[in-house]
């Protein structure tokens, strides 16, 4: 009796020790959690997240991947509004940030192009740290990878999926934008293997990049983003909400975005406005505590 109990222990140990492990698949849980912590002026916001991987299994998964690579880490929000915080976009450089913003927006524009990650993302995606799961039908009818710059969620069935969380205050979501495909915003998906692929367009609003936003009001938001986490506690982003509402702003014009966004070499020229803060929001981590 002795024994076999013994073997039992080292049984749900090392059962134990397997599912420590990242992104194991017979470890992985319906709701991963995550912390952002974001520092301002001084003070360190903690928002713990559930992610919802049972409704947006590809889109966590790339936060994740990004996180764990620590993508995210010593980042800023690079763009305050009333309903959103912007972040994952671009690096914090303490003493460029403010000199910059000493000197206006078109310094603050050159710290923005400076301070991309976009070039961190593209070796990500290239060098297999991030999971592939869209393809393109682009050059001459022979498939070329699309590595991790998702459409959202693509089901069974290949059905998009969308509008299972609309949003609400502390609402997570990965930023979007439109891929200006040659051929109409047109892609051809192909999750298991068949070189014949099936037809979607129209997505562009499930078009997932590195760059998340958080949001700050408590309006029910759109169907059309792939929202995927939800704050566990409401208070800490309260707090940091209202902290950094009252701040000195300064509106930066015409930053390019996403250029790599695509990651098969075609540039894509977006622009944006974005509204810094004059003490910056920093991303000092972002960490996944339950897979």
């Amino acid at each position: 009796m002795k024994k076999i109990f013994k073997r039992l222990v080292v049984g749900a140990a090392a059962a134990a020790v397997l599912c420590a492990v990242p992104l194991m698949s017979g470890c992985e849980s319906d709701h991963p959690e995550a912390v952002i912590t974001i520092s301002y002026d001084g003070t360190d916001y903690e928002l713990h997240y559930k992610l919802y991987r049972n409704m947006y299994p590809q889109t966590v998964r790339h936060f994740i991947e990004l996180a764990d690579a620590g993508f995210y880490n010593d980042t800023i929000i690079h763009s305050y509004e009333s309903s959103y915080f912007y972040g994952g976009g671009y690096a914090y450089d303490a003493e460029a940030y403010e000199s910059g913003y000493e000197t206006g927006a078109g310094a603050m524009r050159e710290y923005f192009d400076a301070n991309s990650k976009e070039g961190a993302y593209y070796d990500l995606a290239t060098n297999g740290t991030l999971t592939p799961s869209v393809y393109l039908d682009y050059i001459g009818g022979e498939y070329r990878d699309m590595l991790p710059t998702l459409i959202g969620e693509v089901g069974d069935m290949h059905v998009v999926q969308n509008g299972a969380l609309t949003g609400g205050f502390g609402a997570l979501r990965m930023y979007y934008s439109d891929k200006d495909l040659e051929n109409g915003d047109v892609v051809y998906l192909d999750k298991d293997g068949n070189p014949d692929g099936v037809l979607f367009d129209g997505y562009l609003e499930h078009s997932a990049t590195s760059i998340f936003s958080i949001q700050t009001s408590s309006t029910a938001g759109s169907t059309a983003y792939c929202i995927f986490g939800q704050l566990t506690d409401t208070q800490p982003l309260t707090d940091l909400a209202a902290a950094v509402s009252s701040g000195a702003s300064l509106t930066v014009s015409d930053v390019v975005i996403d250029q790599y966004d695509q990651i098969i070499g075609k540039r894509y020229d977006n622009v944006d406005d974005f509204t810094v803060r004059s003490v910056p929001l920093i991303v000092k981590s972002v960490e996944i505590t339950r897979y």
